[in-house]
């Protein structure tokens, strides 16, 4: 190609058209390390050819005024711009994405179609013996129909079967025939035709399914379906086809082995016997089970025989492999190796020592992986699922005003809960209360204003709160529990360590110049002279010797601030 001449500013610039019929990929220009064919600029959008080593930004490239299409035959179609043709629904009518400069568009028959789709037009016939028996054939005009494989209303060219009369959206005749999903333990089958039976509703949306369209189905469990498009969802299905592939049984080994009635070996503690508390739990209840990091409280509990190790006897009995909403994968329980061994929970953020359920890259706490549905917490009426909100479509948590990605949603009512919220203890106990404090949630029932206990701020009644029935006492859910309160006082993670706000007097924090008000804090000791060269030193910061500074952080925001977070840093994953 011999190089473009240099132009005048005030004419418009040279374009070209597209050398070669291949297809093209749309790609950044500089991830391929070359150049534009017409403008000789290396970034930005453009148009590839891999045959021929072809690039061209897309307003460098003239395409045709006027195209021809197969799929429209009657009408040739015209280049315009999105924005000249606003009665339009803005998308392809085949791929049905949005529409981009230039669009390809026919008024007569409002039929619009991208230049992909033009260059690459779908294929007027299907045929798919393991999808189906006999051959689809795309119609050549736009309707409104219903799916017969997924049920949903379609409203573009469909793919008709002249044999049974079913119509389907195109990406609907390539659904897997046996896929396992994370909300069901067996394996589920298409059909293009669920049948008249006493099917539930559906086993992810739970809304209800009309037996005339297809569905997934579970061959053990006779009244289990699941809509098509939610059994296929990126969050439910792991995207293995499996209808080659034998099914087996997979064998999952105890989390204990049974020695009598009162004793059990843990896999997590192998070296010594776990023997059943007693119902007197005085002087364990502010003992820290070792799987989830809570308290043990009045629940019924192992406790080691020979060392200071205790599982609830919930935590106990976790499986070691299972199922889980948080992942399409099967998650395994793995154990701590080390004292001060930290993670970080994919699904409600916090930072927890003890048990957890892993994939191969994600990490959850056992409390978040062990959540199942249906959901129910006592201070909401109705069952609760799980959904993964599609990126930057957040939702609006119930419990504490934030907007998050994992959330478990009401599907009688628009109320949604952060798993963070969903986790929470029910019932705490508190130095500042002599009963247990329990969660409470008040909105437009409050006849005054509200004060936390601890910090003295005021208390919003519309998010929870945890209060005490018997005193009338309202706190702050972060002054009961703190940002530490899944990790385990007496670890030591980086150069710090956590430590139970027990004593007499609080220590002043580092970052924020405020005495810890939470049950612990971070400790750690600096030498004076690292204190000088690097930060200097606060007002408020007292040496405790004349070599060195004890540093106290009250929480999460505290401890990685530029005086502290040196001292507590640590790789983790989340």
């Amino acid at each position: 190609m011999e190089p473009i001449p240099d132009q005048p500013m005030d004419q418009p610039k040279q374009k070209m058209k597209i050398p070669c019929n291949h297809m093209l990929s749309y790609i950044y220009l500089t991830q391929s390390y070359s150049y534009c064919a017409v403008c000789d600029g290396d970034n930005g959008m453009c148009y590839y050819c891999p045959s021929c080593k072809f690039h061209a930004h897309s307003e460098c490239i003239e395409w045709p005024e006027t195209i021809d299409h197969p799929c429209h035959s009657r009408h040739p179609l015209k280049k315009v711009s999105p924005g000249t043709i606003d009665y339009t629904d803005g998308k392809c009518h085949f791929c049905r994405e949005e529409l981009v400069d230039p669009t390809y568009h026919c008024s007569l028959c409002n039929f619009s179609v991208d230049v992909r789709c033009w260059r690459f037009p779908p294929e007027r016939t299907i045929y798919q013996p393991k999808s189906h028996d006999h051959t689809f054939t795309l119609m050549p005009r736009k309707i409104t129909f219903t799916c017969n494989a997924c049920g949903m209303l379609g409203d573009c060219n469909p793919y008709f079967c002249f044999e049974c009369a079913f119509m389907l959206h195109k990406d609907c005749i390539d659904l897997p025939r046996v896929i396992n999903i994370n909300r069901h333990d067996h394996r589920i089958s298409r059909t293009y035709h669920l049948g008249h039976g006493g099917w539930d509703s559906c086993g992810v949306c739970r809304k209800e399914i009309d037996w005339m369209f297809g569905a997934f189905t579970c061959k053990r469990c006779p009244n289990y379906a699941v809509h098509s498009k939610c059994a296929t969802r990126e969050d439910v299905w792991d995207g293995k086809e499996l209808e080659d592939e034998p099914e087996e049984e997979e064998e999952i080994e105890d989390p204990f082995k049974v020695i009598n009635d009162k004793e059990i070996i843990h896999f997590s503690h192998e070296e010594h016997n776990l023997r059943l508390g007693d119902d007197n739990v005085i002087g364990y209840e502010k003992m820290r089970c070792d799987a989830c990091i809570t308290p043990i409280s009045c629940d019924p509990f192992f406790k080691c025989v020979q060392c200071e190790f205790f599982l609830h006897k919930v935590c106990a009995s976790l499986p070691r492999r299972k199922r889980s909403i948080m992942h399409t994968e099967k998650l395994d329980l793995q154990v701590t190796n080390k004292a001060g061994e930290y993670n970080g929970c994919r699904s409600c953020n916090k930072l927890f020592d003890g048990f957890r359920y892993c994939s191969r890259f994600e990490k959850f706490d056992v409390r978040c992986g062990s959540v199942s549905e249906p959901f129910h917490h006592e201070l909401h009426p109705h069952p609760l699922y799980h959904i993964l909100s599609p990126t930057g479509r957040l939702k609006l948590c119930g419990a504490c005003g934030k907007y998050l990605h994992y959330v478990l949603s009401c599907t009688v009512c628009e109320f949604n809960l952060g798993m963070d919220c969903a986790t929470l203890p029910r019932k705490v106990k508190h130095t500042c209360d002599d009963h247990d404090l329990s969660l409470h949630h008040l909105p437009g029932k409050s006849k005054g204003q509200l004060w936390c206990d601890i910090c003295e701020g005021k208390v919003d009644p519309s998010v929870w709160f945890y209060g005490c029935d018997d005193c009338g006492s309202t706190l702050h859910i972060k002054c009961v529990l703190g940002d530490f309160s899944y990790l385990k006082p007496g670890n030591k993670y980086g150069e710090a360590e956590l430590v139970a706000n027990g004593g007499m007097t609080r220590p002043f924090c580092i970052c924020c110049g405020k005495r810890c008000r939470f049950p612990s804090f971070l400790k750690a000791t600096c030498p004076n002279i690292v204190c000088e060269q690097r930060w200097g030193f606060p007002s408020f910061l007292k040496a405790a010797s004349p070599d060195s500074t004890v540093l106290f952080a009250c929480s999460m925001d505290c401890a990685y601030d530029k005086y502290f977070m040196v001292w507590f840093y640590e790789d983790f994953d989340y």
